[in-house]
């Protein structure tokens, strides 16, 4: 979540795009001492409000930013500079016309159970997208087959009823993440963790497979071929009605052998993860396509 707000103009006027940093630090004071600006943080902050900025684009320029510290403590003293125990995040886009106020660490609710993580899991929204993508039925068996912390299964399980819940990965760290994460949502007893390799592991009569797979630090040697393999395996799995929704970042590879295997391509959306894009997809098997057990999405 984030506030925008117009960065206000220097002294000239001028508030285009590709204004020097020289003119930043007054302008960032003039946005931020603004009493509207200023009403909304006190209203909106329990104790002093403090604050951290953050300049888009490349490089730090600490000159710039303790510039402008110090023009936002002159103007607005109430503001206070802290960088480590900072309150809310100031924003300063790449081309200078925005400013975004956004809550430093603002407890969520919605995803309290995050009490483990591991490099490369999934975000919970990540995670909360490829459920809704998936659906909800009573009779489904769930396997996450790089489940890393879990996201993914608690994610389902909190979307509707299933008939089993199955998470397995070859990182005893994931393993035990996605254990603590399952028995913060409230699912401990009834999933089941399994270490194992996705590319030799059945959980028997899976109707929905769901996974963001690991990439980078979590996979060695070539992960596109890995993904590849996998999803020629799903195909092989799943049951007739049953669906694949994953991200995959090898789409074209990926894309070729599910072909291959037997599966259709319900959905497909691109999304940003974060400096990459992946492909998040829904596949079903055309044998279930013939047999009318599913129609392709309109």
């Amino acid at each position: 979540m984030g506030i925008e707000l117009p960065l206000a103009a220097d002294a000239k006027g001028t508030g285009a795009a590709g204004d020097a940093d020289a003119t930043l630090p007054a302008r960032l004071a003039a946005t931020l001492a603004a009493p509207p600006t200023r009403a909304l943080l006190t209203a909106l902050t329990d104790g002093p409000v403090r604050w951290r900025l953050a300049l888009g684009g490349a490089g730090h320029r600490r000159a710039v930013v303790w510039r402008a510290a110090q023009a936002v403590r002159a103007a607005a003293p109430e503001l206070i500079n802290d960088p480590k125990a900072t309150t809310w995040d100031v924003v300063v886009d790449a081309a200078r016309t925005t400013v975004e106020l956004r809550p430093h660490k603002l407890d969520d609710p919605r995803f309290a159970w995050r009490v483990a993580d591991v490099p490369a899991s999934s975000h919970p929204t990540v995670a909360a997208a490829l459920a809704r993508l998936a659906g909800a039925r009573a009779d489904d068996v769930v396997w996450d087959p790089f489940c890393g912390s879990g996201a993914e299964l608690i994610e389902r399980a909190r979307l509707g009823p299933w008939r089993r819940l199955v998470g397995s990965d070859l990182d005893d760290r994931a393993l035990a993440a996605a254990r603590a994460n399952l028995a913060a949502a409230g699912l401990a007893d009834r999933a089941e963790l399994i270490r194992a390799d996705a590319l030799a592991h059945d959980p028997g009569g899976v109707t929905l497979i769901i996974t963001n797979p690991p990439l980078g630090r979590r996979i060695r040697g070539d992960a596109a071929a890995l993904l590849e393999q996998f999803v020629t395996r799903a195909a092989r799995l799943l049951a007739p009605d049953g669906r694949l929704v994953w991200i995959t970042p090898a789409v074209r590879r990926t894309h070729d052998a599910a072909i291959r295997a037997g599966l259709y391509r319900d959905v497909h959306h691109i999304v940003d993860l974060g400096g990459y894009d992946g492909d998040l997809e829904v596949w079903r098997p055309t044998s279930g396509l013939a047999r009318g057990r599913h129609r392709p999405a309109s």
